[in-house]
């Protein structure tokens, strides 16, 4: 995130101040000029240099308040939300504000999950994993001890979640595929979460081993759900897809084995990948040459061809019955039928290997792919059939997880990380692991 200076392209400012008297809040405003003289030909510029006035801020015009804040750094308006209750009538336009903003706020070496770790913990940089999103919260953990977090990279609020059953002397699960979704009220208001981890077994099985946690419990509860047919997770690949409020995580042979949380009783079942799939393709490369996920309420595969010399490049289907499975094919297109406005990625179409990123989470036409050999990420534009670089790495390529992206969207407006309730303690036998309370923390 940016810091807070304004855009280059504010050159006058006003200060909105707020009365210390909380009850005076919707009264009586102060708007004085703070910086940069005003030119003699504004009406407004002449009254703010010659008088301090006041405003009321209910009365103030919707369309210069939106003006004003469409100006702002990112953070400062996250910030302003805390003391005025007034902007949140701005909610449902404020995707057009956000719009506005230049693309430099969005600085990706400032706007991380460092802040919670240390100094000496940034020093190891496998120690924190990203596993998910949701809602604008983001669920990460530290490895070795393993602690889950569910933060706000925007307010730096964090939640740390209590052990699960990992801490066990006994039994020494091995849990993997973390998966996160929250809940929004109808005011879009993150009000809970649920986090779940399957567990990784080493033969196939009947049964799906997974635990839970609730923030509206604050504990993890244990499942050991059957399947009707033996299933082995995939231990490649990032965490599973969330869709409909349900879980996925990919398995060999099948496709996915499905999972819903909110669901009475609880129970999985498993979704057929299909059929018209390069299934010699998966088995072979662990399914890095495709993608399943949710984008825009649709349910995705997207298939790109190992070989070069295979007739279709890239495939997609969508999910057209949820509760049967049943997938529709959309497209297949050849290499012949792809183009590129850059010159250099023109010249690679026709033997460059691309391997599915991610959708884009707001244009149903946008997929993200990596080019290899131009160590760049393009996107594929299913109506026009064109490939455009968006990106090129900054620093050592190996240093980068091609294989696990998450797409991070910074939410309308700043929503306060939900606290689970804390369990009451159980007396243990001496020696036994203390349950570590959730506490909420807040770090500028």
């Amino acid at each position: 995130m940016e810091d807070d200076n304004p855009p280059n392209h504010l050159h006058n400012q006003t200060q909105i101040t707020h009365p210390k008297n909380k009850k005076q809040n919707t009264q009586s405003q102060t708007l004085s000029q703070i910086t940069n003289p005003i030119s003699n030909t504004s009406v407004l510029g002449l009254v703010l240099l010659a008088h301090t006035f006041t405003y009321d801020l209910t009365n103030f015009p919707e369309s210069l308040l939106l003006e004003i804040i469409s100006r702002l750094p990112l953070k400062s308006i996250f910030k302003f939300k805390c003391v005025c209750k007034h902007w949140y009538i701005y909610v449902s336009k404020f995707k057009d504000v956000l719009d506005r903003f230049r693309p430099e706020v969005y600085n990706s070496h400032k706007f991380s999950v460092l802040f919670l770790s240390s100094f000496e913990e940034q020093q190891q940089s496998d120690q924190f994993k990203v596993l998910g999103v949701s809602n604008g919260l983001i669920l990460c953990c530290l490895l070795g001890p393993l602690v889950y977090y569910v933060c706000d990279p925007v307010t730096r609020q964090w939640v740390t979640l209590p052990r699960g059953r990992d801490m066990s002397a006994s039994t020494h699960p091995i849990f993997f595929g973390e998966g996160f979704v929250s809940r929004v009220d109808e005011n879009n208001v993150v009000v809970g979460y649920t986090v779940v981890r399957v567990e990784l077994l080493s033969l196939r099985t009947n049964y799906l081993s997974l635990e839970a946690f609730s923030s509206e419990t604050g504990k993890w509860v244990d499942y050991k759900l059957p399947c009707e047919s033996p299933i082995a997770l995939m231990k490649r690949g990032g965490g599973p897809v969330c869709f409909n409020g349900n879980f996925h995580w990919f398995v060999y042979d099948h496709g996915m084995v499905a999972f819903d949380p909110n669901k009475e009783p609880k129970s999985c079942r498993l979704i057929q990948f299909p059929e018209d799939r390069e299934v010699e393709t998966e088995y072979k490369h662990d399914g890095l040459y495709r993608l399943c996920d949710e984008c825009q309420g649709k349910l995705r595969f997207f298939e790109v061809a190992y070989d070069v010399c295979s007739f279709y490049c890239f495939s997609m289907w969508d999910m057209k019955d949820y509760e049967k499975g049943e997938w529709c094919s959309e497209f297949k297109v050849t290499r012949s039928d792809l183009s590129s406005s850059d010159p250099e990625l023109n010249g690679w179409l026709m033997k460059a290997k691309f391997l599915p990123l991610s959708f884009h989470p707001f244009d149903l036409d946008i997929v993200y792919l990596r080019c290899v050999e131009l160590a760049c990420v393009v996107s594929y534009s299913i109506r026009n059939k064109t490939l455009d670089v968006v990106a090129k790495p900054i620093g050592v390529v190996d240093d980068l997880s091609w294989r696990v992206v998450i797409p991070f969207v910074i939410p309308k407006w700043p929503t306060p990380v939900p606290i689970p309730p804390v369990p009451k303690k159980v007396v243990k036998p001496r020696g036994a692991h203390r349950l570590r309370s959730c506490r909420i923390h807040t770090r500028f």
